[in-house]
């Protein structure tokens, strides 16, 4: 019972992933939003259509197995022939219009700028 009651603790006290080993999604350095605008919603029709995450590890790797290959690791945003840097941080999309993206962000219309 004793073991029982420490698991539930550290669970509580350091998070079910540390307890299991397992590593915490890291997240987006985080850049202010350029004033006025707002991030696109992954909710957003388009933005799903396209798989889009504003994390590109957030990828769904079952939907798009080819985001896993080597070659694939710098599909970013920032490396995008759509995206537009507004800061450090974000910029504008053509395709993805209704608000603004994470340069670190991914979608299934990325194209390599040239």
């Amino acid at each position: 019972m004793k073991s029982i009651v420490l698991s539930t603790t550290l669970s509580l006290v350091m998070g079910e992933s540390v307890l299991f080993g397992k590593e915490k999604k890291k997240e987006n350095q985080s850049f202010p939003l350029p004033e006025g605008l707002t991030q696109v919603a992954e909710n957003d029709p388009t933005a799903q259509a396209l798989g889009f995450h504003h994390n590109a590890n957030d990828t769904d790797y079952t939907l798009f197995p080819d985001r896993k290959l080597p070659n694939a690791k710098n599909q970013i945003c920032q490396h995008c022939s759509q995206f537009t840097k507004l800061n450090e941080g974000w910029g504008k999309c053509n395709i993805l219009t209704a608000g603004v993206v994470s340069n670190l962000g991914w979608c299934s219309a990325w194209s390599k700028k040239s």
